[in-house]
């Protein structure tokens, strides 16, 4: 059975998913062993780590050996609604053979490894086209397709309680987590015996409290095996030399989140909108642990009105930016855009807001021209799968409408942030001709795994559902035409 440690905002309700699953948690934090019930077992050492991104609080991270990644990362999938996901086999010290192609524009030595895939090489002391080198992954690519893994010369030799670096250095380096004095003195003279022969080591946070034991049946075994390594015959073809660590990326959107806020209600009081408001940018806690508390107490359909109705008011006079992540593509943003009001619509509640057009050219999906100056007026409907936006002339005679297919939207108040997954799949309206746009590359998103089989589900259903509002949707339009004027009145004083 699979150990997994957890970390970060998503760990109650990710603990309890890992539990249902049958599998085992080890080195808990105390609030989540006090919030579980369990022992915190923090001297037992995960076969993988599932926690926040930190560059991306959008993203859970699963980081491991191989085959304790693949089996967490197949049950999150299976489990948690509308996830999209990336698996890299080229984790953290994975061993790999790279043919070098040369020095890029921004000055870096760039190589080719396993499957074409390219990797940044860091601290080389020769970047000689067309050779041959030895070196260890130190940060994946997030994203395979649009980015490159950073790489370190020599090998990297992962055990439970450490990483041997056979890079000649001698250095001895500790987990943040290895605070106690006695236990460092400790790992640092085993550590001398081996750092003499020009290995360094990093102690990893399970050797705060493993036996001595195990420590030397993981040292020992490291050196034999980087030993083995040094004298390794090189061949024209990069290859992985040595498995590390494997590395699985799992995206999150709304609609994902309040499945794990249904989790975690289910161990601990809840707000709604709990994960959305933890994993804003800028994280409101106190705010969130009150409503937490409050959601012990009051109807969760009330509180979940009421804190739209708050978030949503907050942003009115506010300028905010769309951020339209596109899938296995980054992601664009759109705005600055004013925000005039939140009205009550027969699609629910909606962000209005305005912008002007800066750039001309041709709007994509309509085929209309753009021209600098053109007025574009967002409806942003809280609880919809869609957005809507209304793109007229200066003047403010319609030139049509483009209903963008996405996740539902999450607003962040203190970032003034408005994000979302893009489904692909969109409907454009010119003149009264409604046409459905990018219908194949939603089908081909599908076949390449872009987006998961429910999403796909949700992007052509939302579409149904929307070509069935197009009444409600015009009339919410014409509802909020008062406000261009209002702002355009506002930009001319």
């Amino acid at each position: 059975m699979y150990r997994y440690r957890v970390r970060g905002p998503y760990a109650t309700a990710l603990a309890k998913i890992i539990i249902d699953a049958g599998f085992e948690l080890v080195d808990l934090s105390k609030s989540l062993s006090s919030r579980l019930g369990m022992d915190e077992k923090s001297n037992v050492a995960p076969h993988a780590t599932l926690k926040e991104s930190d560059e991306d609080p959008n993203t859970l991270i699963i980081v491991g050996y191989p085959d304790a990644v693949e089996t967490l990362l197949y049950e999150m999938i299976a489990r948690i609604p509308f996830a999209t996901y990336v698996y890299e086999e080229l984790g953290p010290y994975t061993t790999i053979s790279v043919k070098i192609k040369g020095i890029d524009r921004m000055g870096r030595c760039i190589g080719e490894t396993v499957n074409g895939k390219e990797v940044v090489l860091q601290n080389i002391k020769e970047c000689v086209e067309g050779a041959i080198t030895v070196a260890h992954i130190v940060k994946p690519s997030q994203n395979p397709k649009i980015g490159r893994a950073v790489a370190l010369p020599g090998v990297a030799i992962l055990k439970d309680t450490l990483v041997l670096l056979d890079d000649r250095g001698g250095r001895v380096y500790f987990s943040e987590h290895i605070r106690d004095f006695d236990r460092r003195a400790t790992l640092n003279s085993l550590a001398m015996q081996i750092t003499r022969q020009g290995f360094s080591i990093r102690w990893r946070s399970s050797a705060k409290n493993a036996s001595l034991e195990a420590i030397g049946k993981d040292l020992e075994s490291a050196v034999n095996e980087a030993i083995k390594l040094r004298n390794i015959s090189l061949k024209d073809v990069p290859t992985i030399l040595y498995q590390g660590e494997t590395i699985a990326f799992i995206k999150l959107n709304r609609a994902s989140k309040e499945f794990l806020d249904i989790v975690r209600r289910t161990v601990a009081p809840t707000t709604p909108n709990h994960h959305m408001l933890r994993t804003c940018r800028k994280p409101i806690d106190v705010c969130v642990d009150m409503l937490d508390y409050v959601a012990n107490n009051v109807g969760e359909k009330v509180l979940d009105g009421a804190i739209k109705e708050f978030l949503l008011s907050r942003s009115i006079g506010r300028e905010v930016t769309i951020i339209h992540e596109k899938p296995g593509n980054g992601h664009i943003e759109i705005g600055p855009i004013k925000i005039m009001n939140v009205i009550n619509t027969d699609i629910g509640l909606a962000m209005v807001g305005i912008r002007i057009i800066q750039k001309s050219g041709t709007y994509d999906g309509i085929g209309v021209e753009r021209k600098a100056g053109d007025i574009a007026l967002t409806l942003i409907p809280f609880d919809e799968w869609f957005v809507v936006h209304k793109y007229m002339d200066q003047y403010g005679n319609e030139k049509g409408i483009y209903i963008n297919i996405n996740t539902p939207p999450e607003y962040c108040p203190l970032d003034n942030v408005v994000k979302y997954l893009d489904l692909i799949i969109d409907i454009g309206i010119v003149k009264n001709n409604l046409r459905v746009i990018d219908v194949e590359e939603l089908e081909n998103a599908e076949k390449s795994g872009l987006l998961s089989e429910d999403l796909v589900y949700m992007a052509n259903e939302t579409v149904k559902k929307v070509i069935g509002l197009i009444e409600a949707i015009q009339k919410a339009l014409e509802a909020s035409q008062s406000l261009v004027k209002q702002f355009l009145a506002f930009q001319q004083s």
